[in-house]
């Protein structure tokens, strides 16, 4: 079987042309990983799709407002001989910022990296949550 991207086999000149030009202007940008949010009634989620960080890399903060995520996927190291036939994964800087909820508390936020996901979670601040107030009846 024959694989064929933009009809052309990973071996044309072309396509190898193209990937040489890609990768030599792909490391300066900076990409925005994919990414989850999700509310329930205590906490919001943010699910970021980071797979092969190095746990070293990865900086979650509040930074004016904004719950900020950045990393660095560094590129292997091949050897000097080695052909690059195909080379599409994401290499550099990733950074994502998203603005605080109004009603997310500031306190125990907390990130966790497991399977490839960054998993940060922002609690609510209690007075933001609904309460019953119990209503007194006159007898």
């Amino acid at each position: 079987m024959e694989v064929r991207m933009n009809g052309f086999t990973p071996n044309d000149s072309l396509l190898r042309h193209w990937n040489v030009l890609w990768n030599e202007v792909e490391p300066a940008r900076k990409h925005a990983p994919a990414a989850d949010v999700v509310e329930d009634a205590d906490t919001y989620h943010f699910y970021f799709e980071m797979a092969g960080i190095n746990s070293e890399s990865v900086d979650v903060r509040v930074e004016d407002g904004n719950l900020v995520v950045e990393a660095e996927r560094k590129r292997p190291e091949w050897t000097k001989d080695a052909e690059v036939h195909l080379s599409e994964r994401a290499y550099g800087t990733m950074r994502r910022a998203f603005a605080m909820p109004e009603d997310a508390s500031h306190e125990n936020i907390k990130a966790a990296y497991k399977d490839g996901v960054l998993h940060v979670t922002l609690p609510k601040r209690p007075e933001s949550k609904p309460f019953k107030i119990k209503v007194e009846f006159d007898n």
